[in-house]
């Protein structure tokens, strides 16, 4: 879940930890560690900061009633700061684990509180390199604007690997439990009545995400960026991306990135899924009784419509193999896959300018396919298979 840029001040907590394992040192005192994270809080220019006086224990060096306010007038308070095993190497802290308990913050009406979070195995420079940071993760998140309900987070997680000049190549990251009043999302509160009427008092969500980039052969893995409903459903996107080598990375960080190195990237292979958990059939069974029919009759009128409605794509043998695709899933909501696995692989600049030029040709092009309703695996993701049309 992102959280708005205004949230300057929470930055702040994570400067706090955000730099990143290391080498092994001898263990700092207490006031080394005040010391190093003094120094390492001053970069945030305008800020001021009380970390009070540190205890030692067996967990580590532990602040108490930690405050953080920022330039723009934003305010973050920690209970309980807890600098994990740490060690003091120049000007160079890092810890087994930074913990932050029962972190509130404020800024212009704004509110947020989290239960915890925790820096597995943070390595702070204080520079631009030498940072690093295997895992963050947080608990009990809530998210509340003026005159709003408030955003409940379950638990957060981010975790970080394969690194290389400072830079994880390998990305995990999952938010559950994203409690959502539909009546915070619309003002006019339509939306929220629309998903009672489908018996949807409240929207829990979850976020899931991983991939890694290989700079070697310049294939950056996408193995899923998944969105998941409870008695909603799930959307998946996955793929494959060739072309994103070291040197091209480093051209397209520019601020006006080469023509040459944006021709370089291409797609391998790429798919969406949505598998169904009862949203497709509510849907159907809330237009239905609008329109006064049973959802069968109701069904078979949208998928009898389908040929023309899918005309404007101008590929009759694609708009065939959607229509199956879509009417054997609306007959029987389970799952459906768009999948695209062109031959070879093909430039993302091509690509934008079939797009333009004849769109009708994309089809061929990707060698798309749809396919409805596959048998499911054990991890609740579709298997691999032919339309069972």
């Amino acid at each position: 879940m992102t959280i708005s840029s205004r949230w300057s001040l929470t930055v702040a907590v994570v400067a706090l930890t955000a730099g990143l394992s290391g080498p092994a040192f001898s263990a700092a005192t207490p006031e080394q560690v005040t010391a190093a994270l003094t120094k390492l809080m001053a970069t945030d220019k305008g800020a001021t900061f009380v970390l009070g006086t540190p205890t030692q224990s067996n967990d580590g060096v532990v602040y108490h009633n930690v405050s953080i306010k920022s330039a723009d007038g934003g305010e973050t308070k920690i209970d309980v700061l807890t600098i994990g095993n740490p060690t003091v190497d120049g000007d160079t802290l890092s810890a087994d684990s930074i913990v932050a308990e029962n972190v509130t913050g404020s800024n212009k009406g704004d509110n947020l509180t989290v239960a915890s979070i925790e820096l597995t195995s943070p390595v702070l420079t204080g520079k631009e390199t030498g940072n690093r940071i295997d895992a963050v993760s947080a608990e009990g998140i809530s998210l509340s604007q003026p005159g709003k309900a408030p955003v409940v987070v379950d638990s957060a997680g981010l975790d970080l690997s394969d690194y290389a000049n400072d830079v994880p190549h390998a990305i995990d990251v999952s938010v559950e439990g994203i409690e959502v009043d539909p009546a915070a999302v619309d003002a006019s509160g339509q939306f929220a009545s629309q998903l009672k009427a489908m018996g949807y008092d409240k929207l829990t969500l979850g976020f899931y995400g991983s991939g890694s980039l290989d700079e070697a052969s310049g294939d950056l893995v996408v193995n899923e960026i998944t969105i998941d409903g409870t008695d909603l459903g799930t959307v998946t996107l996955s793929g494959t991306f060739g072309g994103l080598t070291a040197d091209v990375i480093k051209q397209m960080k520019q601020t006006t990135p080469p023509q040459e190195a944006l021709g370089k990237v291409t797609l391998k292979q790429a798919s969406i899924y949505y598998g169904d958990a009862s949203l497709a059939g509510r849907i159907i069974a809330q237009q239905a009784k609008q329109m006064g029919q049973e959802p069968a009759a109701f069904v078979g009128q949208i998928t009898g419509a389908l040929p023309l409605l899918l005309s404007a794509i101008g590929n009759q043998p694609f708009q065939d193999k959607l229509a199956q695709g879509v009417t054997t899933f609306l007959k029987d909501p389970k799952n459906l896959t768009i999948s695209a696995a062109p031959a070879t692989p093909v430039p993302l600049m091509e690509l934008m300018a079939t797009s333009q030029t004849a769109p009708q040709t994309l089809p061929d092009v990707l060698k798309a396919d749809v396919i409805a309703n596959q048998p499911e695996t054990e991890d609740g993701e579709s298997d691999e298979g032919t339309d069972t049309n």
